[in-house]
């Protein structure tokens, strides 16, 4: 289909060329190869249409911007590029651009929808794992999240696609609700609602109204959920909804006789899984722990009532895995095994991998090196405060980083201010064979500084 066709459905203007799609579009300039598009987003502290020069000069194919700031030179000077001129801010004109092209798809069967305070990711991947090899699926890559990185995911995919999967994030009320808006999920999952971006949501409720936005999708069918979190089933009981898949202990798609092990080079989860047909199958994977059955069995829901069977689902379980920063395990030089949870750090998820490592039978020591949980506001210390508590449980030797440990009573003996003494400090106990290494933090700690360092 050509750009062209959409642009007039999607109130935004095409000069210059008029490509096919789908479109590989960058939101970072120094990312943006030669055959590439670019979209000129208003940063925090730069605007992207600074940049727009440089990306043309290395060869790009498309420009995004913002109808005021395109200059008419730039068609003359590279005819062989198309500029997508938006009226408004260019994620609305590309968000708008991405609606009229997954309503184009005419293959489409579902489009799936993910989201949650912990798990979002590991159940995208997981989603993907199961139903890739049975349908022409598309997906959203790494951590695009937001509204902008759902319509460059969408315009990307596929004419043939016929499972179209996103991720949705959100740390203000709205930004779910504005991607629904654009690009309506038929299948709406949430994975959990839990503390998480408390400085923006004031409170659990908060976290859950923001969550439920997923499920104000025009195009619902089907909303599948964690059936062990009783605000969430009550919320799905009152906005009536055409159908509800629960999963986790209690509902529809089940794990129970769940335990973990570790297994000399990583952990092992053992259960017992019941699909949405009522079959039942046993479960033996590397995952970080028992809780991560949780997007595990979301995935399965969707992998159901997209119309797989257990038997299916259960032949393609063994491609599910832990991703770098979720959950990975990595080798020291030394023979320490190192669990990778470096991505993202909320108060659930933190207590999660700790019991992962309180309950696993670990032949060596327990290190733990934490970073700090970002976004709590006035939640942040008593919450920090309750995993200092629990980690000196845990841990044989404990490390923390990250400013918000300072206000927590007793944190000082085991808190570092830099990176490079943090590594130094865990060097020196020279860790090897047996022992397991736990690094889990908000992604700004940067603590896969630490990860890397640890594997030389």
């Amino acid at each position: 289909m050509r750009l062209s066709r959409l642009a007039s459905q999607a109130g935004v203007t095409v000069k210059g060329a008029d490509p096919e799609l789908p479109l590989i579009i960058r939101v970072d300039s120094r990312e943006t190869q030669e055959g590439e598009g670019f979209v000129a987003l208003h940063g925090a502290k730069v605007d992207g249409h600074r940049f727009i020069p440089d990306v043309l000069a290395k060869g790009a194919s498309l420009i995004v911007c913002e109808a005021a700031s395109y200059r008419d030179e730039w068609g003359s000077l590279y005819p062989q590029c198309s500029f997508i001129l938006t009226p408004e801010r260019c994620e609305y004109g590309l968000a708008s651009l991405a609606s009229a092209y997954l309503r184009s798809l005419e293959h489409l069967r579902e489009t799936i929808a993910i989201t949650g305070s912990v798990g979002k990711t590991s159940a995208k991947n997981d989603t993907k794992a199961l139903l890739e090899d049975y349908f022409k699926l598309h997906a959203a890559g790494g951590n695009y999240n937001t509204l902008i990185g759902c319509a460059v995911t969408v315009l990307a995919a596929p004419a043939d696609t016929e499972i179209m999967l996103l991720e949705m994030g959100a740390n203000h009320r709205g930004e779910i609700a504005a991607m629904v808006n654009y690009l309506p999920p038929t299948i709406a999952a949430i994975t959990e609602v839990a503390p998480a971006h408390l400085e923006s949501f004031a409170s659990l409720e908060g976290v859950l109204q923001a969550k439920s936005e997923i499920l104000a999708s025009k195009n619902l069918r089907c909303a599948v959920i964690n059936g062990d979190n009783e605000m969430l089933r009550r919320r799905t009981e009152e906005l009536e909804l055409p159908e509800v898949i629960r999963f986790g202990r209690r509902g529809e798609v089940l794990f129970a006789r769940e335990r973990l092990s570790w297994e000399k080079e990583h952990f092992t989860v053992r259960a017992i899984l019941t699909g949405l047909d009522g079959l039942s199958f046993n479960l033996s994977l590397q995952l970080a722990g028992v809780h991560q059955l949780y997007p595990l069995c979301c995935a399965v829901a969707i992998a159901g009532r997209a119309g797989l069977s257990s038997r299916e689902i259960a032949a393609c379980l063994p491609k599910c895995r832990n991703s770098a920063g979720r959950g990975e395990v990595r080798r020291s030089e030394s023979g320490a095994a190192i669990l990778d949870e470096c991505y993202n750090a909320s108060p659930v998820a933190v207590k999660a991998s700790l019991t992962a490592m309180d309950t696993a039978d670990i032949p060596g020591r327990r290190f733990l090196i934490l970073g700090e949980m970002l976004e709590l506001g006035t939640a942040s210390v008593p919450e920090h405060d309750r995993i200092f508590e629990r980690a000196l449980h845990v841990s044989d030797l404990l490390y923390l980083f990250g400013k918000e440990w300072e206000n927590v009573d007793g944190a000082a003996d085991y808190y570092y201010d830099s990176i490079d003494a943090l590594i130094e400090a865990v060097d020196r106990m020279r860790p090897g064979e047996g022992d397991v290494i736990l690094v889990k933090g908000s992604r700004s700690n940067h603590l896969e500084r630490v990860v890397k360092s640890l594997e030389l």
